[in-house]
């Protein structure tokens, strides 16, 4: 009776320690304690680093700056450069004012979330302490420049590769970005010269999570000849063409590719002001460019920005880069659109409505669907 009550006694322990774990395993974790609760989003607004933002506060916009940013795999310098936060906060707070110095009043930071920089609290007290609009982004980068492994893993196990990182883009829209109390306000993708099979699947999450959403889709492109093909894609998924905006038209020269993406009824960036010397288009090809399509009657799909990087995570760049590449870049500041593309812009003809339409108009209507 003994050795039955002993073997009795050690089964039933293992059961009910094994029912103990499919009932902890089974309950969804609470949230931590830190986390806060955020309120929908009202219809018509705008997720802003600060909250719901208005359409109308947006202003002179900034639709493709970086804040902070590294590429994939900065982390594994990080015993020589940790990520210093106050540093970052120092340099940007000085962007922010020099930014404000020429008008500006909105800058939309689209780093995604797979390399390095994204950083929705500094977003918040940077805002907090400048008054500038902040909106950031969910998303993913570019198979190369990205970091796709985690995703392509679970490809390897049948996963609905657009349905698991749609989950994601929907729940940073919709509930925020982790314990931040941020909610990303765009979505972020990039895509090579070809699209690949990994890119196709990550553009197709956007497009679902835009119809979830309703926020728009800001794109990264390798010219000079990815762009037409992402405009097609995200189209046969069903994103709206309003809300869509393809950028880095500047990679190219050729006013005929931008055109090519612009008869597809959606938006273009020339947003690589400044930066676009590094990749052989002078500014003032497209200065000329843009005033062409201006001509033409396009200004209301144009947007202008520099993609700029205010603070490199890693060791700093471009400060160590060979000196003909830093004089190569001496115009890729925060300001250069307002003080020098502007008024090139008007002294080949365009207008202050067409400047205005660019620079406030067109911003707000890529997040209003207009």
């Amino acid at each position: 009776m003994r050795g039955f009550s002993k073997v009795f006694l050690t089964t039933l322990l293992s059961l009910l320690l094994a029912l103990t774990f499919i009932a902890v395993s089974c309950t969804p974790a609470a949230p931590p304690e830190s986390t806060p609760k955020l309120e929908p989003t009202p219809p018509g607004m705008i997720n802003s680093a600060l909250g719901p933002l208005s359409p109308d506060k947006l202003g002179w916009t900034l639709v493709h700056e970086h804040f902070c940013f590294a590429y994939p795999g900065w982390f594994a310098d990080a015993t020589i450069a940790p990520y210093d936060r106050e540093a970052a906060l120092q340099a940007n707070l000085k962007v922010c004012e020099a930014a404000k110095a020429v008008g500006i009043q909105t800058i939309i930071d689209p780093t995604p979330n797979d390399t390095g920089g994204r950083d929705p609290l500094l977003y918040k007290e940077l805002s907090k302490r400048t008054g500038i609009n902040i909106i950031c982004t969910t998303g993913l980068y570019t198979e190369k420049e990205g970091s796709p492994a985690y995703w392509e893993t679970r490809m390897v196990f049948g996963t609905d590769l657009s349905k698991m990182i749609s989950e994601l883009f929907i729940k940073e829209i919709t509930e925020g970005i982790g314990t931040t109390g941020v909610k990303a306000g765009a979505i972020k993708v990039g895509s090579s010269p070809t699209m690949t099979e990994y890119e196709k699947a990550v553009h197709k999450a956007a497009v679902i999570a835009q119809k979830a959403t309703g926020v728009p889709i800001i794109t990264h492109t390798e010219g000079p000849t990815g762009g037409p093909e992402q405009a097609e894609f995200l189209l046969s998924q069903g994103a709206d063409p309003k809300k869509v905006m393809i950028g880095h038209v500047t990679n190219s020269k050729d006013i005929n590719y931008q055109r090519s993406i612009l008869l597809k009824g959606v938006s273009v960036g020339f947003d690589r002001l400044g930066l676009a010397p590094l990749y052989g288009v002078p500014d003032d090809v497209s200065v000329q460019n843009i005033v062409t399509l201006c001509k033409e009657g396009y200004a209301n799909k144009i947007m202008l920005s520099h993609d700029t990087v205010n603070f490199w995570l890693g060791r700093p760049l471009p400060a160590d880069a060979p000196q003909p590449i830093v004089q190569l870049l001496s115009k890729w500041t925060i300001d250069h659109v307002s003080r020098d593309i502007i008024p090139a812009l008007k002294a080949q003809g365009v207008t202050d409505d067409q400047i205005k339409t660019m620079m406030v108009d067109n911003p707000k209507n890529l997040f209003l669907g207009k």
